[in-house]
């Protein structure tokens, strides 16, 4: 299952072709958690945790509600996706109870550092894409390797997203481990590769979120390398501002690029849907006064309530509020102040960026389902003995 996880997380990456990866993550990943599920008598110590017993009731809720006569997903369809959803977390906090779950990490992110290098050569050496603010900004988002259908994403969002979470699980290894003196250099040139390649989206929810997820790391550690991690950042990201001080107004002028309508829309529908929501699928379509069209809220949280209503609002942020209180509670543990970084990490991501969670694998599984598997499979570091 290891590997499966490795394949499901890097997929995105070394694949294109959509239907094979699938098959892969089916065959590696998903059949043999059924497998080892039902082996294990369906782990019920696993579930019996506030945030797992959530995250029950919240699939449940969504496979009840595709069976209204408003909803654009079918039932069937909805089942299947509850169940790979409930598989993945069971995977990731199984490998996390039994100490292997580094491995599959470790590997997706070496990975991942090497395709964010590999693109940036590729885009700016071979391909000499112009590297002009003004150019990037407009038509060079990063989005893709540029070679043969690798890498690639569609779209800077996910993009963005996608290395961002790998950037913050790099850093928690020059926080979080004793690194021989060799390694510094390796890891310092991935995770410069992962940001360059964060930055050179362009996607400013991509940003906040690698932004507050490092942040929650850097805070959190103990370890006197956090703080002078977190001053070189600091100045950086000063010294940055000081010298394009220009595209730092110019972002700032762009603002929430337009999505500040779309929220206003949602509000002032709010009265239609806000009990058992508009149904799962179905598109929040909003109109520009000058013609264009988007067919979601631009928030998470907001397209949720919109498809699932109160019901499905409140059970994601019961499951969000209890993840992120277990994490804390055991932030003595550094596999802990990950997985809370990993969370803050998508908390911030999905105020602003990401649809729909509850759809079959894609990279915004990596951003939620990933951390919440990881916060599921948490034991205190001490436990409770029970003999007497």
């Amino acid at each position: 299952m290891a590997l499966g996880l490795f394949v499901q997380l890097s997929g995105f990456l070394f694949n294109n072709d959509g239907s094979r990866q699938a098959t892969q993550v089916y065959l590696l990943l998903f059949v043999p958690a059924l497998i080892l599920l039902i082996a294990e008598r369906f782990a019920l110590s696993l579930w019996r945790q506030p945030s797992a017993l959530i995250l029950l009731a919240l699939l449940g809720w969504v496979v009840l509600r595709s069976c209204f006569d408003d909803s654009w997903k079918a039932p069937g369809y909805s089942l299947k996706v509850a169940l790979l959803i409930l598989l993945y977390v069971f995977v990731v906090g199984h490998l996390v109870r039994r100490g292997v779950i580094e491995i599959p990490l470790a590997l997706a992110v070496l990975l991942a550092c090497c395709f964010a290098w590999l693109t940036l050569m590729v885009q700016f050496v071979v391909l000499d894409k112009p590297l002009a603010y003004e150019v990037l900004r407009s038509t060079g988002r990063l989005q893709e390797l540029g070679w043969h259908g690798f890498a690639d994403f569609s779209y800077p969002i996910p993009a963005g997203l996608y290395y961002g979470i790998f950037a913050v699980l790099l850093l928690s290894v020059l926080v979080e481990r004793e690194l021989k003196a060799w390694a510094w250099l390796p890891v310092l040139v991935g995770l410069a590769g992962l940001l360059v390649y964060v930055l050179l989206t362009f996607s400013r929810g991509a940003w906040f979120s690698t932004l507050a997820g490092s942040l929650t790391l850097l805070l959190l550690s103990p370890q006197r390398r956090a703080r002078v991690l977190l001053l070189i950042g600091a100045l950086l990201i000063l010294l940055m501002m000081a010298v394009f001080w220009s595209r730092v107004e110019h972002e700032w002028f762009l603002g929430a690029s337009q999505r500040g309508p779309i929220w206003l829309n949602w509000l002032a529908r709010l009265p239609e849907f806000w009990a058992l929501g508009q149904g799962p699928g179905v598109s929040l379509v909003y109109r520009y006064p000058w013609g264009d069209i988007v067919h979601h809220a631009h928030s998470l949280y907001l397209q949720l309530w919109f498809e699932y209503g109160i019901v499905g609002f409140v059970l994601f942020v019961l499951l969000l509020g209890t993840a992120l209180f277990k994490a804390w509670r055991l932030r003595a543990d550094p596999a802990a102040r990950v997985a809370l970084a990993t969370l803050v990490f998508a908390l911030v991501a999905m105020v602003s960026d990401i649809s729909s969670v509850f759809t079959r694998p894609n990279p915004y599984w990596v951003v939620l389902w990933l951390p919440i598997g990881l916060i599921v499979g948490l034991r205190p570091l001490v436990e409770p003995s029970t003999t007497q």
